[in-house]
């Protein structure tokens, strides 16, 4: 466990800055990658092992790095929507049912509109949607292991030839 303790602080990490609002647009291209790479860093570093990163390791790492920063951004999206009793989906509410109003008819849109309505209702009377909360984690969870493990390979690349460069200097 001590081995991916830079995966887990890096997703803490990523998870704090996936709620901050400007940050939350470039979280998943950048933020969860940087993160991945950082976790590799602070690996080498706490080890004090600055031999070849494999890529099944790197993979790993961003995977890790994603599936936490995943969990801690749904839960303290899900603690801030607690506390305000409001959430993107009920403000936007009326702007998506316009724009569902443009598209062709069709049976599906109704139940669609009739569940976003029914998640904006419980998140405004209790703060909470379970329905809510599924449809955030398990998009954010496919989304930020998919660029960690991008992040992870990439970190890879870019430490195996610092190091590399750095031993033919020696």
């Amino acid at each position: 466990m001590k081995k991916f303790l830079p995966a887990f602080i890096c997703g803490f990490a990523a998870g704090v800055l996936n709620i901050v609002p400007v940050v939350k647009s470039f979280s998943c291209c950048v933020v969860i990658p940087a993160a991945a790479i950082f976790s590799l860093i602070l690996f080498q570093k706490a080890g004090n092992n600055f031999s070849h990163i494999k890529a099944s390791e790197a993979a790993l790492f961003g995977l890790l790095t994603g599936i936490f920063s995943a969990l801690f951004g749904s839960l303290f999206d899900i603690l801030i929507i607690f506390v305000t009793h409001t959430s993107d989906i009920s403000t936007s509410l009326s702007e998506v049912e316009k724009m569902i109003g443009d598209l062709p008819a069709s049976p599906i849109w109704k139940e669609v509109m009739d569940l976003m309505y029914k998640i904006a209702d419980d998140i405004n009377k209790y703060g909470f949607s379970f329905v809510y909360f599924i449809a955030i984690f398990s998009s954010s969870l496919i989304v930020n292991s998919l660029f960690g493990i991008a992040g992870g390979l990439i970190g890879m690349q870019i430490l195996n030839n610092k190091n590399k460069n750095k031993n033919i200097h020696q």
